[in-house]
């Protein structure tokens, strides 16, 4: 068989594979990860423990911040796909631009005050540097723009294009963000090279997308109103807060020592939940675009639960089988206990599964079932309350309780569409 044979099978719909793409994703989104996790080994080695330590802090401020960018993707992504819908794929550039400025307008006064909060009460989080400070806001701010283009990219279903952008942005990050450090031997030398690559990016992207923008076809459909994006944030937060609840609880109810204890053990079961979430961004357009039949919804809907599975089961067979290394000892992570770490892998990949169906009833604008799961929650609260207090307990009986809640999650979907299926 010759060549262009063989990449005609192997493209044969490519642009309706959830595991073809979730490969290639993964392709170039593992080296992505790799090259950023570089960046802090990099960075202990050229500042000081008390810079390396600022930097560490400045970035998580700047992630809190960037927290957000979860629910405008999924937000955006769904109304990108209805502009390609209506438009076709070019209609989509325009689409960007109108995005842009609207995150452009309302987000620069949202800086700003997040600027002048900082100033205020950056001792308590432990940075006092105005320049670091800005630089914590303008990290955010700008990963908040270049989530615009990923979401497009998602939209477009270019897999290659989105983890080729993901790549290279972190390469970027992590050369200039180097180049920082090794000049001024800062925190803030870091943080400012770690935002003129995002800078960079986001103007190469400008003028590679303004062509297609001006060619692109109007009218097209009008951004929701800022109601509508009210479903998403509380469906989404309840996600989040179904994921993170035994973390929140352990605050209220273990002593110090435990809670570090736990914190550490849930480290990588955590991680793994991060680290899917490009994925299930990736595979919400499929989701969203309207399938022919029942029959093909159900199949992107098991296709890309089955995916999420064997992701989220592979990290957590890797993290079962080097836990000796990594979880306490000499070189794994400090107070970290090994019987929570393997108890919680179990509950990352039952709650990576739970994500998936809700990003799916999402994408079917079905947000309201998230919000549903606050029930088996409050039980769950109250349990935990009324047990004994400690780290294997908390984390059995979270873990009881992820496996409970995907499963009334389920039940819940499968009823919906059985009923909106007979309505039919």
């Amino acid at each position: 068989m010759s060549i262009s044979g063989i990449r005609a099978r192997v493209s044969r719909g490519y642009g309706d594979s959830v595991v073809r793409r979730s490969f290639v994703l993964l392709c170039l989104m593992g080296p992505a990860f790799a090259i950023n996790l570089l960046f802090y080994y990099v960075a202990a080695a050229l500042l000081t423990p008390l810079d390396f330590g600022l930097l560490y802090v400045a970035v998580t401020a700047a992630n809190v911040l960037y927290s957000g960018s979860a629910v405008l993707n999924i937000f955006f992504t769904r109304y990108l796909v209805a502009v390609i819908r209506a438009g076709g794929d070019a209609a989509a550039y325009p689409a960007r631009s109108r995005i842009q400025d609207l995150v452009v307008r309302w987000g620069a006064p949202v800086a700003l005050a997040c600027i002048l909060s900082l100033l205020v009460f950056g001792r308590w989080i432990g940075v006092e540097s105005w320049p670091l400070i800005v630089l914590i806001v303008l990290d955010a701010y700008t990963a908040y723009l270049i989530d615009i283009d990923r979401a497009l990219l998602q939209s477009l279903r270019r897999t290659v294009s989105l983890g080729t952008l993901t790549l290279i942005w972190m390469g970027l990050r992590f050369l200039l963000g180097v180049v920082g450090m090794a000049l001024f031997k800062t925190a803030w030398g870091g943080m400012l090279g770690v935002v003129l690559a995002t800078i960079v990016a986001i103007v190469v992207l400008s003028i590679v997308f303004a062509a297609r923008r001006d060619a692109a076809p109007q009218p097209f459909p009008a951004l929701p109103s800022v109601r509508a994006l009210l479903p998403v944030v509380l469906g989404y937060a309840t996600l989040i807060l179904i994921s993170n609840l035994d973390v929140l609880l352990t605050y209220l109810l273990l002593k110090n020592s435990t809670l570090g204890a736990y914190s550490a053990s849930s480290v990588f079961p955590k991680g793994i939940l991060v680290v899917i979430t490009p994925f299930l961004q990736m595979l919400y357009p499929m989701m969203v675009a309207p399938q022919r039949t029942a029959l093909d919804n159900s199949m992107v809907l098991q296709k890309s639960a089955g995916v999420i599975f064997a992701l989220s089961g592979a990290m957590a067979l890797v993290v079962f089988l080097f836990s000796g290394w990594l979880c306490g000892g000499a070189w794994g992570l400090k107070l970290c206990q090994p019987r929570p770490l393997e108890t919680l892998l179990l509950s990352a990949v039952l709650l990576s599964i739970l994500r998936a169906l809700v990003f799916y009833q999402s994408a079917r604008a079905r947000d309201w079932t998230a919000i549903s799961m606050l029930v088996p929650a409050a039980a769950y609260v109250w349990i935990a309350q009324v047990s004994l207090h400690s780290v294997e307990t908390v984390a059995v009986q979270f873990t009881i309780f992820s496996a409970a809640v995907l499963f009334y999650y389920g039940a819940l979907s499968f009823i919906v569409e059985r009923r909106l299926a007979v309505g039919r």
